[in-house]
Parts: C-alpha cells; sequence; structure tokens
C-alpha cells in the first residue's frame, strides 16, 4: 500500500508539473479581461469559492499573493484539526477523500504539505480555474457601490461582476471601504466576556534576581512589549492584535537539514535560558514522547507520514501578536515573516542544544531537522505564516462565542463547525521578572451553524462576499479560525456568486435557501438537529 500511495503522488505531481500548474504564474496573458468571479486569497477557502462557481458555469480567477495556493495547509499545517468529520460535505469533502487516498498515512487529515499543494492544483486544473501566483492585491476600484477591478502590485488589473476575499488578512476589506474590525478593540462590545473571562495573567515568574546579561536577553525578546510600567486593565486587553506562528515541517529520516541557531539570535540565548529553567520549575503533566506525538512545555509534534512531523506552537511562546503594520503596509510582511521563521528555527535549535538546561527538553527534539525536499527554495520554510486571525469583517450578521457555545439558529445556515474557544493570545508582554499575556477560559462548543450574514458587509460594495475573515466577535473567531471551517463558507459564497451573475442580482439579494439546495445536492450538511446530521 506505502508503494502504491507513493506512485499516486508522484504521478500526481508529475502530472500538473507538466500542466504548468504547480509553476508560479508570469503576467497573466487575461489580466485585462473581464471575469465573472475575481477570488482574492489562495487560501483552502479560496481554492473552495473558485471550484464551486466554475462548476456552476462562471468563469473564474483565483489570485494568489504568493506563490502557492492551499494556504496554511500548503505551507506547514499538516494536521488539520478537525474534530468532527461529519460536518465536512461537498467540495472539501472532495479533497480531504483525495488526502486519504494519496497519503502515506492513509489518513484524511494529516499530509504533508507538497502533497496538499498538489490536490489543490490538481482539483484547480480539473475545474480549468485560471490561478495567478505572487500578486498581492494594491488597488480596488470602486464605482457606484460595486467593486470594478483589482489591480495588483505587479500592475495587473482583474475586472469583474462579483468578488471573494479569500485572504487570510482581509485585505479587500480597506480597500474598498469595507467596514471591519483588527485586534481586540471591540472584545466588550459583546457578551463573550462575561462568559470566557479574558484576563490578563502571569504567564511566566522568572527568579526575582537575574543577571544583568539575562534582564538584557530578556527587554530584547521581539513580538513582545518591554514597558516600564505595567498595570494589567481592560485598557490594555482591547489593544491586542490578532496572532501568528510557523507550522514546521521536521523530519527524523535522512532528507533533512539541521536546525540552525542564527547568529542575529545568539543574543537571545540567556533569555530563552531563564524561560526554560522557570518554566520547567513545575512538572510538566502534559509533556510525552510516544510514536506519533510528542509536547515539550513549548511544542507539539505530530507525525503526518513517513519521518515527517508536524511542529506547532504550544503555550504560546512562539505564537506572536502581528505588528499593526503588517496589515496597514503589507509590504512590511515580508520582513516580519522572515524574523518570525528565524526566531522560531533559533529556539528550536537552542533546544534541542546542550544550553538547554532541561534534559528531557532536549531528549525529546533530539535528531529532528528542517524537512529538506520541501520549500527548497525558501530555506525550507514555509512561504507563508500560519496567520491565525486577520481582519474581522462586520457583516450583516455577527457570530459570537456565546452562540458558538449553545447554539444557534439554522435558518441561514450555509455549513457546520465545531472547535473550542482557542484564543491565542494577543498582547505579549515583559515587565521586570514577570512575563504577562491575555487568556481567556477554553471551553468546548456545541456543534454550530456558519450563518451566511458573517459572508455579506454590513457597510461595503454590494458585490464583495467575505469567506476567511468573516464577521465574528474577537473570542468568536477563536473557534471559527478552522480550515474545514472556511473551505465551506469558500463553498458557499462561491455558490452564492454563480447565483448572482446568472440571476443578474446583488448577491445579499440571492436568497439562502437557494444556496442550501445547491449544497444539499453536492452533500454538505448545512443543519444539526437532534445529534443528527441532517443534509438538507
Amino acid at each position: 500500500m506505502f508503494n502504491i500511495r507513493k506512485a499516486l503522488v508522484f504521478a500526481l505531481l508529475l502530472s500538473l508539473m507538466t500542466t504548468g500548474f504547480l509553476l508560479p504564474s508570469s503576467k497573466a496573458v487575461s489580466a485585462n479581461k473581464k471575469f465573472d468571479l475575481v477570488v482574492y486569497g489562495g487560501t483552502p477557502s479560496g481554492v473552495m469559492a473558485a471550484i464551486a462557481a466554475k462548476r456552476m458555469g462562471l468563469d473564474v480567477v483565483l489570485i494568489s499573493a504568493n506563490q502557492t495556493v492551499g494556504g496554511a495547509m500548503s505551507n506547514g499545517l499538516s494536521h488539520t484539526d478537525i474534530k468532527r468529520p461529519e460536518i465536512i460535505g461537498g467540495i472539501p469533502e472532495e479533497y480531504f477523500d483525495a488526502v486519504k487516498k494519496a497519503s502515506e498515512s492513509g489518513k484524511s487529515f494529516d499530509v504533508n504539505s507538497i502533497t496538499a499543494e498538489a490536490i489543490f492544483n490538481q482539483m484547480l486544473a480539473k475545474a480549468k480555474v485560471l490561478v495567478v501566483r505572487n500578486s498581492q492585491v494594491a488597488l480596488a476600484d470602486v464605482v457606484a457601490g460595486k467593486i470594478t477591478c483589482l489591480t495588483t502590485v505587479n500592475s495587473e488589473k482583474y475586472c469583474g461582476q462579483q468578488f471573494i476575499d479569500a485572504s487570510y488578512e482581509g485585505d479587500l476589506l480597506p480597500l474598498t471601504k469595507t467596514a471591519f474590525n483588527l485586534g481586540r478593540k471591540d472584545l466588550f462590545e459583546y457578551s463573550d466576556y462575561q462568559v470566557l473571562k479574558p484576563e490578563f495573567r502571569e504567564r511566566l515568574v522568572l527568579p526575582k534576581v537575574l543577571t544583568r546579561a539575562e534582564k538584557s536577553s530578556l527587554s530584547q525578546l521581539p513580538f513582545m512589549e518591554h514597558p516600564r510600567k505595567f498595570t494589567p486593565s481592560q485598557t490594555v486587553l482591547t489593544s491586542g492584535m490578532p496572532s501568528m506562528t510557523y507550522r514546521f515541517c521536521l523530519t527524523l529520516g535522512k532528507s533533512k537539514r539541521a536546525l540552525k541557531l542564527y547568529a542575529e539570535d545568539r543574543k537571545y540565548v540567556p533569555a530563552w535560558n531563564a524561560i526554560v529553567k522557570a518554566s520547567y520549575q513545575k512538572p510538566c503533566k502534559s509533556c510525552h514522547s510516544n510514536g506519533n506525538h510528542k509536547t515539550t512545555k513549548f511544542f507539539t509534534l505530530t507525525r503526518v507520514e513517513g519521518r515527517k512531523w508536524d511542529l506547532n506552537s504550544y503555550n504560546s511562546f512562539t505564537n506572536f501578536p502581528i505588528p499593526k503594520d503588517y496589515f496597514t503596509k503589507p509590504i512590511s510582511r515580508l520582513a516580519t515573516n522572515k524574523l518570525a521563521a528565524r526566531y522560531i528555527e533559533s529556539f528550536v535549535a537552542f533546544l534541542q542544544s546542550e544550553d538547554n538546561p532541561v534534559a528531557s527538553e532536549r531528549a525529546t527534539l533530539k535528531g529532528f531537522g528542517m524537512c529538506a525536499d520541501q520549500w527548497a527554495d525558501n530555506n525550507n520554510v514555509p512561504y507563508q505564516p500560519y496567520i491565525r486571525e486577520g481582519r474581522r469583517m462586520v457583516g450583516l450578521t455577527t457570530l459570537t462565542a456565546t452562540q458558538e457555545l449553545d447554539g444557534n439558529s439554522a435558518q441561514d445556515s450555509i455549513g457546520l463547525a465545531y472547535y473550542n474557544t482557542d484564543s491565542k493570545l494577543s498582547v505579549s508582554i515583559q515587565h521586570e521578572n514577570v512575563l504577562y499575556r491575555d487568556f481567556t477560559d477554553y471551553r468546548f462548543t456545541k456543534v454550530y451553524h456558519l450563518p451566511r450574514g458573517i459572508t455579506l458587509p454590513k457597510v461595503g460594495p454590494e458585490n464583495l462576499q467575505v469567506s476567511v475573515a468573516v464577521s465574528t466577535s474577537p473570542l468568536g473567531y477563536g473557534s471559527l479560525r478552522m480550515e474545514p471551517h472556511y473551505m465551506q463558507l469558500g463553498q458557499a459564497t462561491g455558490i452564492a456568486a454563480a447565483l448572482a451573475v446568472t440571476s443578474d442580482r446583488a448577491v445579499a439579494d440571492i436568497p439562502t435557501r437557494s444556496i442550501q439546495y445547491q449544497l444539499h445536492a453536492w452533500g454538505q450538511p448545512v443543519i444539526f438537529a437532534f445529534s443528527r446530521f441532517i443534509r438538507q
């Protein structure tokens, strides 16, 4: 079975390379053509939206800001978080079925990024969707309340009747004057804060007496505030920003590159030493190392297939608040991404080394290196980080954490979701010998419905839908931000765009029941009731 799957993946990659679908696009030959639908964002959600609309007869272009499609799933997120596979149907289910067939593990939700991207590309090629890569949007033309064209930094212009923002960052929102929230400024506008109780907590208390080198090193840690005076308050909580990290591919196999502690990061070693020692003052009850899963105080590693592992941040020491410039000045993203990726690799390399004072941590990470066969032209680092949250559009409906916990109306449902209220840190502060961060209660939700209104702007162009930067409360996004949820939202917005074009109506005027009918035809459940999934 192993050889058969390997042969399938090889054949898949070969066929895609010969058709050009794995190659970054050059200047788009049809940049001046008017499309029925322009999808911005090469995320899994964008792929689903483009394929759905194409299957319904639209002329579609999918624009990715970098050279890959498949977003985080093609860039290190190899272990897909899904707790209720039953919620997945339609085109997303086709993807996960293809993963199961191609993956060496024979699992639907564990697959290395090369295979993931190959499957996304194959699906796009089969649907005959035009894909444009390495094209960051720069301008949007809005005339009489409608988007007419998008212009990229390469001066390529893509015009259309309908538009979908499927980017993690929500980049079309400010360009089209669509109302949105960024960060935690609206944290206390919903009942969520009473339920999940966001507050500052001491993340880690370091020794009262620190060396001069340790103090200096701590004060230089990136993605962290170092105020001279600090008093935890609700005002500081609302200053929080979305977070990001990198999901690395690590391996114990021969095809690896040794992890490197870069010269630029050696100044952090005294701080890391103090942090590791303080972290292990209390026993690590969750730490373990078995055949398929490993957990330390700082990382979890999940075996994906063969000798490849998915490295994920744990306890948020390598989960970073995103600088505001990342959103206001997209040109700054490359520098921020490089800093974050280098810092994470240096930290893991430190934990592997004899400089790490905790032997059990060293032992768990021993022998791991970067997957040398992935992202070879990018130092084996994914082309994009794992953006846990970007902008959040202000929509016709706002999904809250309270609704996710208690259940919500199924009337305008376009999909199903289920995940805990996993809100990552948005503020990271070092003050004297204490590290602080914002915390919220970790709760398990019910299976809840994805309301269509979260994809439609309350204030914005009438031909715009959003499938990733959707309308939620800050704490509500912590549960929604899973790729299978985004994929369902992409599928539904693609259907809605197709119905709007073919009927020559505003997309908000398309009856939700018409979208639900098409979802039902494709096998996507949209209603959860009486502990059973009903496809209707």
